[in-house]
């Protein structure tokens, strides 16, 4: 679990830098810190001794002292994520950098948790005294992330066979996947055309009262509207149907859009004369979709 939202990045040192005057107290700051972003801080006095602050014991499950030795902390995280901890660290010493991870951590309750930690060194006389930094327990927001990144798989899964136009777009309106009427209805061929562009790349002549409605989704507005299209069976003009609706990250945020147009003429119609088709009571859900599908 959490495989693929481990980071561990290097950062300049602050050591390294000028300093320049506080605007607050750093000591306030820190406690803001605490208090609001959930972090706890620790450092390394070498050759090895750890000082961790009362939320950091409470986090690592640790009992009440908040001084452990450096290899004690270390086995606390996941086996896989050690050896990574331990290169952040002999990196961070050797070329005198900071540093930024998300590792796991077993603590003694059996619980498997996630941290995030940001850390940077200080250098006295050219020698490091100590590594210090800030690290909280992440782990409800990765479960959070996780599932969503299920849904949103689960919705690009349904959109890829679904007999009709739809899209899935990012924030930025790039789209994400697409299904195969929906690359029929614009004229493309494979989705490798479109994943990963924008629509401003794909219709540079994007009408302005259209661009207004994926402003207005992207504020968490879903947009019921009509679009224009060609029929492919008779070359007419004709209005379908067509809902934007956000998809969202979290309970406020958008994640991006996805865009249904109520049109089964591509999937259903069998030669050049057919007059084209509306899908009845479609509303942009996927239950009106999937009846498509029956």
């Amino acid at each position: 679990m959490f495989d693929k939202q481990l980071i561990a990045t290097s950062s300049e040192s602050l050591a390294l830098i000028e300093p320049v005057p506080a605007i607050a107290d750093a000591e306030r700051a820190l406690q803001l810190l605490e208090q609001h972003e959930g972090f706890g801080q620790w450092k390394i006095i070498f050759p090895g001794t750890v000082l961790l602050s009362p939320q950091l014991v409470e986090v690592y499950g640790l009992a009440a002292d908040g001084a452990v030795p450096l290899q004690d902390m270390v086995k606390l995280y996941c086996a896989e994520d050690r050896g990574k901890l331990l290169m952040l660290i002999a990196q961070s010493l050797q070329d005198r950098r900071g540093f930024r991870c998300r590792l796991r951590i077993e603590r003694r309750d059996g619980q498997t948790r996630m941290l995030e930690t940001i850390a940077d060194l200080r250098v006295r006389d050219g020698r490091v005294t100590e590594l210090f930094g800030l690290s909280r327990d992440v782990t409800a927001d990765m479960e959070a992330e996780l599932r969503n990144e299920g849904r949103l798989q689960l919705v690009q899964d349904l959109v890829g066979a679904l007999p009709a136009p739809i899209v899935v777009l990012d924030d930025r309106l790039r789209v994400m996947d697409c299904s195969v009427h929906w690359l029929k209805a614009h004229r493309f061929v494979e989705r490798r055309e479109v994943v990963g562009k924008t629509l401003q790349q794909l219709f540079p002549e994007t009408p302005a009262e259209q661009a207004a409605e994926y402003e207005a989704a992207l504020k968490g507005q879903t947009i019921k509207t009509r679009r224009t299209f060609t029929s492919p069976t008779t070359g007419a003009p004709v209005q379908f149907a067509t809902v934007i609706a956000p998809w969202f990250v979290s309970d406020r945020k958008v994640g991006g859009l996805t865009m249904a147009i109520g049109w089964s003429e591509i999937a259903t119609v069998k030669g050049a004369a057919a007059a084209p088709q509306v899908m009845e009571g479609f509303d942009g859900g996927l239950l009106d979709m999937l009846k498509q599908v029956v």
